[in-house]
C-alpha cells in the first residue's frame, strides 16, 4: 500500500462513475445500489482520515532560528516576531484554520497558545514551537518532556554556535520518545561561510557537521538523520546555496505526513476495502468479456447453420403459399361486395350453395387465416427453442451471473422475434392484397353500373312508341314525358312489350353471368398476387437468424 487518500479517492471516483452509468449488466439494481452505498461510506471514512495531521515539534536552544525554519517549511511567514511566549514554559501551536488540534495535544498538561494561519502547503502539518530547552527549569522542564510524547515527529534544531552546548545533549538523554522519530537540523550554516573563501567554508561546514553527528551518536542514536540548512535562504525571497539541504528536509517532513496518512488508512483497513470493491467490478468485467465471447461463438454456430435454416424456412413459406394462403384468400375474399344488381344476387346464391354443399362448410372470412399456420410455425419454433436451450446451457457452463443470463435472454428474446416475423409476414400479405385490388375493384363496379344503365335505357327505347319519343325530343316537358310513360305502359302489356321484357331479363342474366365470371377471375388474380410476395418473404427470412441482429444491437 503506497498510496494515500488522494489516490484512494481517485479509485473510488472511478468506481462510482462506473456504477452511476445506469444499467449494469452483471448486477441487479439492488446489488448496484448496495455497491454504490458502500463506495459512499468508504469515501466518507476516507475524508475523515484526511483530517488527521502530522504533529511536528521543533526543539532547540535560544536563537537557533526555529521560527525561521517553520516559515521556510510553510513557504510563507506563519511565525512572526509578534508571536512571543508570555511565559517560558508555553508551547506555541501553529495550525491551519480548517484543521482541529488533536485531542492528545489538548489533554497535555503543558500550557499552550494556538496560532491559526491559512497556508495550504502545511495544511495537514501542525507545527509546535517548543520552549527553548535552555530556559526550562524544574517542573516546567518535565511537563515539556511529557508533551513531546504526543508528537509524531521531533526536530532538534541547533546552530554553529549552539550545537556543542552540553545542555542540548543532556536534554536529549531525558526525552523518552523513540529515536527513529528524531531528526536533526543544523540551521544557520551560512554563518560558516561568512568572511571565508568557499573552500574554507566547506571545510568548516564538514568539520562542524562531523562533530555534531559524533556528539549525537555518543548519546546512543546511531546513524542520525542530519540536515545542514540555512532556513533564511529557503524563504521565498532567498536563493539556496549548493550545500543547503533545506529542500531535502522539507521533503522528509511531508513524506512523514504521507506515511502517517497511509498508516492510518492501513489501520482503518480502507485500502483493503477499496481494493475489494474494485475487485468486484473487475470480476464483473471478466463476466462481460466471457459473455461477449459466448455471443461471438453463438454467432459462428449460427453462421454454420444459416444455409440449412434458410432452406427449411423457404420450404415452410412455400407450403404456406401453395396449400394454405391461396385457398384462404379465395374464401376470405368471396364477399360479393364488388358485384351490383343481378350479378350480386347470382354471387350470393353461389356463395350460399358453396357454404351448404362445398368444402368450406360455411366458413366465413377471417383475416387471421392469412397468418402462418401453427403446424408450419412449429418448424421455425423448434429451431429457435434449440438455439435458446443451447444459449442457456452455454451460459450455465460459463458460470455467468444469473442477472447477466437473464438480461442476455431478454435482449435476444428469440421466441418474440419469431412471433414478430410471422406477424410481419401476415401484415405484408394483407397490405399487398389491399393495395393490389383497390383500383381494379373501383373500375369493375363502374363497368357494371354503366352496363346495367345501358340495358335499362334500351328497354325504355324498345317499349316507348316512336311518336311519343319524337314528341318528347321535339318538346321536352311534363306533358311529353307523361305521354311517353303512358305509351310505354301500354306497350308493356302487349306482345311487343312482353318480348322486350323477356329480352331485357335474358340480357341482364347474361351480363350477370359475365360479371360473375369476371369477379371469379379477379379472385384468382388476387390469389396469383400472392406469388409475387415470395421475394418479399425471402427478405424477411433473415429475421429467422435473430441472434445476429441481437448481437449487433448489443454491440451498439
Amino acid at each position: 500500500m503506497k498510496q494515500g487518500t488522494r489516490a484512494l479517492h481517485e479509485d473510488l471516483e472511478r468506481i462510482v462513475t462506473v456504477l452511476d452509468r445506469g444499467s449494469f449488466l452483471c448486477f441487479a439494481s439492488e446489488e448496484r445500489q448496495a455497491l454504490r452505498l458502500q463506495a459512499d461510506e468508504l469515501s466518507l471514512r476516507l475524508t475523515a482520515l484526511e483530517g488527521r495531521s502530522l504533529t511536528l515539534g521543533l526543539l532547540g536552544g535560544t536563537g537557533v532560528g526555529k521560527s525561521t525554519v517553520m516559515n521556510a517549511l510553510a513557504g510563507s511567514p506563519i511565525a512572526s516576531t509578534s508571536h512571543r511566549r508570555p511565559h517560558t514554559d508555553r508551547v506555541l501551536i501553529y495550525r491551519h484554520a480548517s484543521v482541529q488540534i488533536p485531542p492528545t495535544l489538548l489533554a497535555a498538561e503543558v500550557p499552550w497558545e494556538e496560532i491559526t494561519h491559512g497556508t495550504e502547503t502545511v495544511k495537514q502539518v501542525i507545527l509546535c514551537d517548543l520552549p527553548d530547552f535552555d530556559s526550562l527549569l524544574g517542573e516546567h522542564r518535565h511537563r515539556v518532556i511529557a508533551f513531546l510524547d504526543h508528537l509524531d515527529l521531533l526536530v532538534w534544531v541547533a546552530s554553529p554556535e549552539k550545537y556543542a552546548d552540553g545542555r542540548f545533549y543532556e536534554f536529549l538523554r531525558f526525552v523518552p520518545k523513540a529515536p527513529q522519530n528524531f531528526s536533526f537540523v543544523l540551521n544557520k550554516a551560512d554563518l560558516l561561510f561568512q568572511g571565508e573563501t568557499q573552500e574554507t567554508g566547506y571545510e568548516r561546514l564538514a568539520g562542524v557537521s562531523r562533530t555534531f553527528r559524533q556528539h549525537i551518536e555518543n548519546e546512543g542514536i546511531s546513524d542520525p538523520l542530519l540536515f545542514v540548512v540555512s532556513s533564511q535562504e529557503a524563504l521565498p525571497s532567498g536563493e539556496l546555496s549548493p550545500w543547503n539541504q533545506f529542500p531535502a528536509f522539507r521533503q522528509y517532513v511531508f513524506q512523514q505526513r504521507e506515511i502517517k496518512e497511509i498508516t492510518a488508512i492501513k489501520a482503518a483497513n480502507l485500502d483493503v476495502e477499496v481494493q475489494n470493491l474494485s475487485a468486484v467490478l473487475r470480476g464483473a468485467g471478466v463476466h462481460l468479456e466471457r459473455a461477449e465471447g459466448l455471443i461471438e461463438r453463438l454467432e459462428e454456430e449460427l453462421a454454420a447453420h444459416r444455409t440449412e435454416w434458410r432452406l427449411a424456412a423457404e420450404e415452410v413459406f412455400a407450403v404456406w403459399l401453395r396449400t394454405h394462403l391461396r385457398h384462404e384468400i379465395r374464401i376470405g375474399q368471396s364477399d360479393p361486395a364488388l358485384l351490383v344488381g343481378p350479378g350480386r344476387t347470382l354471387a350470393l346464391v353461389s356463395r350460399e350453395w358453396e357454404r351448404r354443399f362445398g368444402d368450406e362448410g360455411g366458413r366465413s372470412a377471417d383475416h387471421t387465416r392469412y397468418s402462418l399456420p401453427p403446424e408450419l410455425g412449429s418448424s421455425l419454433r423448434r429451431r429457435v427453442e434449440w438455439l435458446q436451450e443451447h444459449l442457456l446451457h452455454t451460459m450455465h457452463r460459463e458460470a455467468l451471473p444469473a442477472v447477466l443470463q437473464s438480461r442476455l435472454e431478454t435482449a435476444l428474446d428469440l421466441p418474440k422475434r419469431v412471433g414478430d416475423l410471422e406477424e410481419r409476414l401476415s401484415q405484408t400479405v394483407m397490405l399487398r392484397l389491399t393495395t393490389s385490388s383497390s383500383l381494379s375493384a373501383w373500375g369493375f363496379k363502374a363497368r357494371q353500373y354503366l352496363t346495367y344503365l345501358l340495358l335499362l335505357a334500351a328497354l325504355f327505347l324498345a317499349i316507348g312508341a316512336e311518336t311519343s319519343w319524337r314528341e318528347f325530343f321535339a318538346d321536352p316537358g311534363p306533358r311529353s314525358a307523361l305521354g311517353l310513360f303512358l305509351s310505354a305502359v301500354h306497350t308493356v302489356f302487349s306482345g311487343k312489350g312482353i318480348a322486350a321484357l323477356a329480352s331485357y331479363a335474358l340480357l341482364n342474366l347474361f351480363v350477370a353471368f359475365r360479371f360473375h365470371a369476371r369477379y371469379r377471375s379477379l379472385l384468382h388474380t388476387r390469389v396469383a398476387t400472392v406469388k409475387e410476395l415470395r421475394s418479399e418473404i425471402r427478405a424477411e427470412i433473415a429475421a429467422v437468424q435473430p441472434a445476429n441482429s441481437a448481437r449487433r444491437d448489443e454491440g451498439t
